[in-house]
């Protein structure tokens, strides 16, 4: 870490949160973020592991901000070898062809605008151009953090969500502004834990919103200021009686938990949770959705209304599992659902090691298996 990045490492407990954010508004501080979250990267330097007996040789693509790092973990655990590739560098095709990789394990970078497109264009070409095995599938990458999209595909689908208005119109967002009934949630596009969501509740904000998401962009909290996203809007109805559920899979092992609310009224990023059965109607759409588009990692954010509507309100093809170590526990007995013989089977053990990337690479490696056969 460069010594201008230790100062402030030092300095940032002395000053306030507000002054904090307000820093962060204005300054951009994406390479110190990157160079502390190297820093927390047990495995800095580590590109390549042979393993003697290892029946394949797996790609891990390395992530921006090095959540990779969960699969190089998997691996080594699982005694797989493994090369870390660049997917951001100038001869990626090169390398990625002379890799002698069996598949390639992905974790999407999209920390910004930029990193998130190049990771959506090259990935494609990875899998359908040089027809390559990844793992999740390219369009489970693209459809992660990328809020009109996945709005488009859930429509295209006939999934039942939120009521959502996307607008790359700057006179149809305003007419929108003046008519749609308040609280409105307002999303950009990408920004996670939380962050690039507002609970608009007067009309003069909506506006506001609008013009600035047609003039300067919009920024997510903590984001580079730079990193706007501009000429659209997205818009959802506000559902303030609703509980959200987690609704995880991972090939063919499902888990579900409750998100609570935080102080600030939101389930995203409150590290709240309750481990409740999430019961058959639940489990049902989740394979529902992960079946329409043949998904493999996924989850699915669900709000459960009172009237007992489900809706699915966001799905991210790897997410930060932030619940002490496992995602799911029954009667305080941690374990996963197996869908057999067309009813749910509820299996006891431990699965969810290192983010769930164990199992990510299980169930790639059954697939490769199966490829032989």
């Amino acid at each position: 870490m460069k010594k201008s990045h230790r100062a402030l490492q030092a300095l940032t407990p002395w000053v306030p949160r507000v002054l904090r954010s307000w820093v962060r508004s204005r300054v951009p501080l994406g390479e110190y973020d990157l160079a502390r979250q190297k820093e927390l990267n047990p495995f800095v330097g580590v590109a390549e592991s042979s393993v003697p007996g290892s029946r394949y040789r797996l790609g891990i693509i390395e992530d921006v901000s090095y959540y990779h790092k969960h699969y190089i973990a998997a691996c080594r655990e699982m005694g797989i070898s493994f090369v870390v590739l660049d997917l951001l560098a100038d001869d990626w095709v090169a390398r990625f062809r002379e890799s002698g990789c069996d598949a390639f394990l992905v974790w999407p970078s999209s920390s910004s605008l930029a990193w998130k497109e190049v990771f959506d264009t090259r990935l494609r070409i990875l899998e359908k151009d040089l027809g390559q095995w990844i793992f999740p599938t390219w369009q489970e990458c693209w459809l992660t953090e990328q809020k009109p999209r996945l709005r488009d595909w859930l429509d295209a689908h006939g999934i039942v969500h939120p009521r959502t208005w996307v607008s790359y119109r700057r006179s149809e967002a305003l007419e929108l502004a003046e008519t749609l009934a308040l609280p409105v949630v307002c999303k950009t596009a990408t920004g996670a834990s939380g962050n690039g969501v507002w609970i608009v509740r007067e009309r003069g904000a909506l506006r506001r919103l609008v013009r600035e998401a047609f003039g300067r962009g919009q920024c997510p909290v903590g984001h580079d200021p730079r990193d706007r996203q501009r000429d659209f809007v997205y818009l959802q109805e506000y559902l303030p009686n609703v509980y959200e559920w987690r609704m995880v899979r991972i090939g063919d092992s499902y888990f579900g938990y409750r998100k609570e609310k935080g102080p600030t009224g939101v389930h995203s990023a409150s590290h709240r949770w309750s481990w409740l059965d999430p019961g058959e109607k639940l489990l049902d759409l989740l394979k529902q959705v992960t079946d329409a588009g043949g998904f493999a990692s996924m989850n699915v954010d669900v709000f459960l209304t009172e009237e007992g509507r489900m809706l699915v309100n966001e799905c991210q093809t790897t997410f930060g599992c932030t619940t002490p170590a496992e995602q799911m526990k029954i009667d305080g007995v941690e374990g996963r659902y197996l869908h057999e013989g067309g009813a749910w089977r509820f299996e006891p053990g431990e699965f969810c090691q290192n983010h769930m990337c164990n199992l990510r690479i299980e169930h790639l490696v059954s697939r490769l298996d199966s490829r032989k056969r």
